[in-house]
């Protein structure tokens, strides 16, 4: 995954947690990410980032 093919909307998961891209800095190569449950976003470095399809919150567990 290259940090150019990401874009607002898409879902990424990370180890603060999973939900929609709301916006991108690409000086610092940051991604503001909004959790689907309660609305809050937080921010993860590009590095951090999991692209994965099966998408989970936090309180989920891989099955």
């Amino acid at each position: 995954m290259e940090f150019n093919d990401i874009h607002i909307g898409m879902k990424y998961g990370s180890k603060k947690g999973s939900g929609t891209v709301t916006w991108i800095d690409s000086s610092t190569r940051t991604v503001y990410i909004a959790d689907n449950d309660n609305n809050s976003s937080f921010e993860v470095n590009f590095e951090e980032l999991v692209e994965d399809p099966q998408v989970h919150n936090k309180q989920d567990i891989y099955y």
